[in-house]
């Protein structure tokens, strides 16, 4: 089977007759969506590369400065063992210590000895501050589901294994599934206006649906792989019946019509006879498409599998890759500066440098803080 070329879907003008208004912008639309693929297929390769630096550069580093944090933390604790300090001084050790270990665990999960620490220096032990953000959690869960759904949720007996998981799973559908039930009681009582709309809007989409469907259908007959007694062909029909498959769930019109093209009408001239009731359904689906991608573009940066590069999605490639290089400076330096402290206040005479540094240390943490503070309460 000789590979075939993408056609171009565009609509070309017959003779000296121009374009409808409907063909120009099926014309429009259709050049539009490429665009938009084509920058999510960009868009999408810079942001993948960009992870992969961060994830080589970056993120290892993380784990080694918590690590650190953890023995300078230790280190201090030491340090009160052998030097007398003042009760001023020792308040910001302690809040030095609960600051380093914070951070750290951020990152880590502490083992027996970093965990008997935070529990010696805090006036709350680790697992109760454990269990304290599990009920914040909680919480916020179940006024995010009551708010959106208007589900009552009870997080009060939640059992976090995987089976009781799975209970929850299905209690929640159970619930979903009751207001669904109560929403289109409501629904039905709706005006005759609202329903002849919705109606209206039930009946395009099917439509819609439905011309779908009639190029599915016709794809299918000629690419079955079934009807293919050649092995190597078969294998090649089953892959594009995949790709139509996916263009069909997908409401993918512009690669279906392209599939249509190539291996039904295999000429670009049966779009130039669509009538215009036919292009108008086209259009609305077109619309969606250009829609959906607007969306998808936007959104990309704020996917979760981008969220260590969040700060660096909206720059361009060869600033973003000079910005992370720049970061995993910055935290070579911190690193190595934790590991310089460490060594210094493991010395007997390091008294004076630990007060002071605790004591610098928690007035950045305080100002930084403040600052925190502030931004949050800033308009937008």
């Amino acid at each position: 089977m000789e590979e075939k070329k993408e056609l171009v879907l565009k609509i070309n003008p017959k003779g000296q007759n121009g374009l409808s208004k409907n063909q120009q912008l099926f014309n429009n639309l259709t050049r539009q969506i490429e665009l938009l693929e084509h920058d999510l297929i960009n868009e999408g390769a810079k942001l993948t590369k960009l992870m992969q630096l961060h994830a080589k550069k970056v993120y290892p580093l993380h784990p080694d400065i918590a690590h650190a944090r953890l023995q300078l933390a230790l280190t201090l604790d030491k340090a009160t063992w052998t030097n007398k300090f003042t009760k001023k001084q020792t308040e910001t050790i302690c809040e030095t210590i609960l600051e380093l270990c914070d951070d750290a665990f951020k990152v880590v999960e502490p083992d027996a000895e970093q965990e008997a620490l935070y529990d010696k220096w805090s006036e709350s032990s680790y697992q109760a501050e454990l269990e304290q953000d599990k009920s914040e959690s909680k919480e916020e869960f179940t006024g995010f589901m009551n708010d959106t759904f208007g589900v009552e949720v009870d997080m009060e007996n939640f059992d976090e294994s995987p089976e009781g998981f799975d209970r929850f799973q299905e209690e929640m559908k159970e619930k979903l599934e009751r207001e669904r039930q109560k929403q289109a009681y409501h629904d039905n009582k709706k005006s005759k206006k609202q329903l002849a709309r919705e109606n209206e809007l039930k009946a395009e989409e099917e439509l819609k649906n439905k011309s779908l469907r009639t190029i599915y259908i016709a794809l299918a007959k000629i690419l079955h792989p079934d009807t293919e007694p050649d092995a190597e062909k078969k294998a090649e029909k089953e892959e594009l019946m995949k790709k139509v498959t996916v263009a069909y769930d997908q409401k993918d019109l512009p690669t279906l019509l392209r599939l249509e093209m190539e291996w039904v009408h295999e000429t670009a001239e049966h779009l130039e006879k669509l009538t215009d009731a036919k292009l108008k359904i086209y259009i609305s689906t077109l619309l969606q498409q250009v829609t959906d991608l607007e969306s998808e573009r936007a959104g990309l940066c704020y996917h979760p599998r981008y969220a260590q590069i969040s700060d660096y999605a909206h720059l361009s490639e060869k600033y973003a890759m000079k910005r992370i290089a720049a970061e995993a400076k910055q935290l070579q330096g911190i690193f190595k500066e934790l590991e310089n402290l460490i060594i210094a206040f493991g010395k007997p005479s390091a008294k004076a440098d630990i007060a002071t540094f605790c004591n610098d240390f928690c007035q950045a943490k305080a100002e930084e803080y403040d600052r925190n503070i502030w931004n949050d309460v800033q308009p937008y």
